[in-house]
């Protein structure tokens, strides 16, 4: 597996490769261009020390703990603005970020990934078909009121009401009721034993509003008019639509280990790569998760902070949709993903900062206790390496190649533009034409839940991301009920049963068996094109330190961890 991965170390560090060069990058209208190149490939170093000195990126776990308080902080939110901060419609990079540092969930995530007491302070399971949760007494909402059983019942019970337009319905798609079983316990139980429901309730699955408040502001809960009510360690002070939010202190948050450092954080919504780094590089912005790779360099170099790098649980992938075109062709759809250079992408595009991707769900997310299983599963799937010839050949066979894939990016994205510049050079060399659509944060989030959005669309590209160490909470949002980015309607006997079995399943070896070979027949269909799992990218300027690296951080309150150096 060492091949696959950069190693983390005892120490929590371990090295992104030295970048690689690659010859035959070209600039074509401002956007970077690969013409069929491959990559010259570099070994990373068993040692952090000296292969860090290389590459200039260290991946690790966490930064050094904050020791002092601060007034103020500026962070950023490179994905754009929140279409919303209500964690029933949360679903994105933007929205959760928000919520995870307003919001507390059932269950809390750790730094590596592991899941423990929350709100809920102890759990259990008695049979394989219920859970319960003990609610932990004497915390309060923001505006004082304590939190009960009823106020976790009305929120679990939001993301089953259509009337709600929740977006992580399907966590809930095995869940029979949810009842308060005594004033500070809820107790769920389900239509047939679901392994995947105890984790996500450490994700927005798990948080928990005021019943009384989110009721009084209907619709607008979760909007810039409304606001929200949470019990977490930051409170919503001001939400200006299209400059900033700003978030003030909880000063009766109810966990010491996530006490806020920083009185005030005000978050922007900078878009634009190089804006971006230029704030970053003048101390404008102190901070920002997912910057992007092409301001590497940049950033590596800056005097002003550093730029950390950590494992993810992210894929680029390119979603195909049912819109008429050459993407509901699966033949087609085979030939664009062979012919693209992944590594290429890898090296020229995201710095290294990635690593080329076979299927959809990245090693991080393998259960420990079936690595063999998968590693076996992976390296039998198709070689990374494009095989343009056999692709042009497989479209010369097929029909209705004359109509344009329309591939949708997302506007002052440098990184997806540039990617597509990529897919649009390969479909081109095997006779497929790729037009590119740009559009706006909104409309570009909008489409990945409102089908509206995607009319005239065939490709909507993302990175996407787990909320667990579990394959299958990926996988559940393309197969089964409420799998709201099966854009494509794809229903194959065999992966929407041997996904649905794998949920039921709690036994490691059992589930990884089921998972494979329904992995094998979804990336042989791809359905979803796979490109590369990229890692976490955080930047913090020289005053900050505290934030976690890996991408728990996205459901964890990680600006009550951050503060003076």
């Amino acid at each position: 597996m060492a091949a696959r991965k950069r190693r983390i170390g005892k120490d929590g560090a371990a090295t992104i490769p030295a970048r690689a060069a690659v010859a035959c990058a070209l600039v074509a209208a401002g956007l970077l261009v690969l013409a069929g190149c491959g990559s010259a490939s570099t070994a990373s170093s068993s040692s952090s020390s000296s292969a860090g000195a290389t590459s200039g990126v260290v991946l690790q776990r966490t930064t050094a703990p904050a020791t002092g308080t601060l007034s103020s902080m500026t962070w950023d939110l490179p994905l754009g603005e929140p279409t919303t901060i209500d964690y029933a419609k949360t679903a994105d990079y933007s929205p959760s970020m928000m919520v995870s540092n307003m919001a507390d969930y059932l269950l809390r995530q750790t730094v590596d990934g592991e899941f423990g007491p929350g709100l809920a302070q102890s759990y259990s399971q008695p049979n394989r078909l219920t859970w319960v949760y003990n609610i932990r007494p004497g915390v309060k909402f923001w505006d004082g009121n304590p939190l009960t059983a009823a106020d976790v019942v009305y929120s679990l019970k939001r993301n089953l009401d259509p009337k709600a337009q929740p977006v992580n319905s399907n966590v809930f798609a095995n869940v029979q009721d949810i009842k308060a079983t005594g004033p500070l316990q809820v107790t769920v139980t389900f239509k047939k034993p679901d392994e995947l429901f105890n984790k996500e309730m450490s994700s927005v699955g798990g948080a928990v509003t005021e019943k009384a408040y989110a009721e009084n502001k209907g619709k607008l809960f979760g909007t810039a008019a409304g606001g929200v009510m949470y019990t977490g360690p930051y409170m919503l002070k001001k939400w200006s639509p299209g400059s900033e939010i700003v978030l003030e202190k909880n000063p009766n948050y109810w966990d010491p280990a996530y006490t806020p450092k920083v009185q005030t954080v005000t978050v922007k919504f900078i878009v634009d790569q190089s804006t971006l780094t230029n704030a970053l590089l003048s101390g404008q912005i102190d901070g920002a998760y997912e910057v992007p790779a092409p301001a590497i360099p940049a950033l590596q170099t800056a005097s002003n902070g550093k730029l950390y790098a950590g494992p993810s649980l992210k894929t680029l992938v390119l979603n195909p949709t049912n819109e008429p075109g050459p993407m509901t062709n699966v033949r087609l759809r085979m030939a664009l993903g062979m012919a693209i250079d992944k590594t290429a992408i890898v090296n020229t595009i995201y710095n290294g900062a990635a690593i080329a991707e076979k299927t959809i769900t990245p090693e991080t997310a393998w259960d420990p206790g079936a690595l063999d299983i998968y590693k076996t599963a992976y390296e039998a799937l198709p070689s990374l390496t494009p095989d343009v010839a056999a692709a042009k050949q497989i479209v010369s066979g097929e029909s209705g190649t004359s109509k344009p894939i329309v591939y949708a990016v997302l506007a002052g994205d440098q990184t997806e533009l540039q990617v597509a510049s990529v897919v649009q050079q390969a479909a081109s060399s095997i006779g497929l034409t790729v037009k590119l659509k740009q559009m706006t944060p909104l409309d570009f989030s909008n489409a990945y839940y409102v089908p509206s959005y995607r009319k005239g669309i065939n490709i909507m590209p993302s990175v996407l991301y787990l909320y667990v160490v579990d394959p299958l909470d990926m996988l559940t949002y393309f197969w089964g009920p409420g799998a709201m980015l099966n854009f494509l309607d794809y229903q194959n006997p065999t992966v929407v049963n041997n996904v649905a079995k794998a949920r039921s399943t709690f036994d490691p070896t059992t589930r990884a068996q089921l998972i494979t070979e329904a992995q094998a027949q979804y990336t042989k269909d791809q359905n979803v094109i796979p490109i590369a799992s990229t890692d976490v990218l955080l930047f913090m300027n020289n005053r900050i330190t505290g934030g976690p690296v890996t991408f728990a951080y996205l459901y964890l309150p990680f600006l009550a961890t951050i503060g003076a150096k």
